[in-house]
């Protein structure tokens, strides 16, 4: 992670929109992580991504898979 309050640089500049409102919603929510927030604050503008984002969470509550 970086300076960037726990974002990378690659979500910043792909998804600025979402990735300022997922700071903001971790600031508020200071018990989300920041893949979290981020998803979260997708979901806010796409509700479309649900599928992909129920599973991108599932991997990263699973850890990695060999």
């Amino acid at each position: 992670m970086n300076s960037l309050a726990g974002f990378s640089l690659q979500r910043w500049l792909l998804a600025p929109r979402t990735t300022w409102r997922a700071r903001w919603l971790r600031a508020a929510h200071p018990h989300l992580s920041c893949d979290q927030a981020w998803v979260l604050a997708r979901l806010h503008r796409h509700p479309e991504e649900a599928p992909y984002a129920h599973a991108h969470l599932r991997r990263h509550i699973s850890g990695p898979q060999d």
